[in-house]
């Protein structure tokens, strides 16, 4: 959209450029062109792979027969830049070390559904971490599936949400086992039997849960050392870097400490600890989720202290405090877009929202039936620095130094780095 380009805002491009991208471009490393299906069967929403250089020099070798998938969460092209003595050796090793960016909004809930799926957030339909759920009459949070003003985990499942069946489109691990290329997802333990991992752990052969950083790679390494030759794909995911991203801010030491300890076993405790027999026709990906911004507390605007823009609301805000989605009282949608114009133009740009969605910023169609309710009357996604908060919200929250879910460069931009073992 025009007015993105002149805030100097990163529209995700789904065509080739995106995470989205990537379940695709795992696929055709396996020599397959999988997109998703309705949970009917019949054809559904898929996306490309990335553009071919981003991963086609990796079957110069050969075929490729199984493929890791390391997600460092908030991992950002700028933390990469902010420690490039650290970190020059993954582009120095990597057979293509490149970025590409996040989708809309730049936040895990959705980014790891379409990570699962293949699917743009329109698609498959979840969109934000907080959203509005019409059918269960609450916004709910979507991490911990529960409803946004408290935290009770798993809520929304009692109350009736069904996680095999909420995203509007296949796992990819299903697809990927129709192909006969079995998945394993290996996260924290915490994270093994939520609904959320149920949500995207359909057809996944198995769930191994991990306790540390150390851990996460002997787990994987087991994985591909005991059944060597054999075809796999392992997703990786490791949450710390943006949990202590959030508490600091991606330039604060203990980022650079985690990140760099991260990065030191995946490179002496996986990729040169792993035995000659089941280096062969291995791959290696390693990306992330989103980056970070800083957001100081004195950017904050809470809309408590905009009372005028507070009276055009029907409901509280859903999304996050980097792009929020907004729900108007009827005939007030143009007067809360005006009103971020004339007002709060320098720490926000509001869009009407079925144009956004119509113009592809949360991915081409056919978007899920649900979608357009989701993303409220207005979207609204703020410039570097700002958050739009409520007083009455969690303290926590509030106090973040480092957000994400926005469209800078710093929430948008993240790594590509792709290893082929042999």
């Amino acid at each position: 959209m025009k007015i993105l380009d002149q805030a100097n805002l990163i529209a995700p491009d789904y065509t080739n450029n995106t995470i989205a991208n990537i379940p695709a471009t795992i696929a055709a490393l396996f020599g397959a062109a999988l997109f998703g299906a309705a949970p009917s069967g019949d054809p559904g929403p898929g996306l490309p792979p990335l553009r071919p250089s981003l991963w086609q020099p990796l079957l110069d070798s050969g075929e490729v027969s199984r493929v890791v998938l390391v997600l460092v969460d908030g991992m950002g092209q700028n933390l990469i830049q902010h420690l490039a003595t650290d970190t020059a050796w993954l582009a120095n090793e990597a057979h293509v070390a490149d970025q590409i960016t996040s989708l809309f909004p730049s936040t895990t809930v959705n980014a790891l559904s379409s990570l699962w799926t293949g699917a743009g957030p329109a698609q498959h339909g979840l969109v934000g971490l907080e959203m509005f759920i019409p059918e269960l009459g609450v916004i709910g949070q979507m991490l911990s599936l529960s409803p946004s003003f408290t935290r009770w985990p798993d809520a929304l499942v009692e109350a009736g949400l069904d996680p095999h069946t909420f995203l509007r489109v296949s796992g990819f691990a299903e697809a990927l086992a129709s192909i006969g290329v079995p998945t394993y997802a290996v996260k924290h333990y915490s994270l093994v039997d939520s609904a959320l991992s149920k949500m995207h752990s359909r057809g996944v052969k198995k769930s191994v849960g991990i306790v540390t950083a150390a851990d996460l790679m002997w787990q994987v390494k087991d994985l591909l050392e005991s059944q060597p030759g054999q075809k796999m794909f392992i997703s990786a995911y490791w949450p710390a870097v943006d949990t202590l991203s959030h508490r600091s801010g991606f330039e604060h030491p203990a980022v650079a400490a985690e990140l760099c300890a991260f990065l030191q076993l995946l490179k002496s405790g996986l990729m040169e600890g792993i035995s000659p027999q089941a280096r062969r026709g291995t791959v290696i990906l390693v990306t992330a989720d989103h980056g970070q911004t800083i957001t100081p507390l004195e950017q904050r605007i809470f809309l408590e202290d905009h009372p005028e823009l507070h009276s055009h609301l029907f409901m509280r805000p859903a999304g996050e405090p980097r792009s929020a989605y907004l729900y108007a009282r009827t005939g007030r949608k143009q007067p809360i877009i005006n009103y971020f114009a004339d007002r709060l133009n320098h720490a926000a740009v509001a869009l009407d929202a079925q144009e956004a969605l119509q113009s592809g910023l949360f991915g081409p169609p056919p978007h899920a039936d649900e979608t357009s309710l989701r993303i409220g009357d207005v979207v609204v996604t703020m410039r570097d620095g700002y958050s739009l908060l409520s007083r009455k919200g969690n303290g926590y929250i509030a106090k973040m130094v480092g957000r994400h879910g926005g469209l800078t460069a710093a929430e948008m931009e993240v790594p590509w780095f792709a290893f082929r073992l042999q």
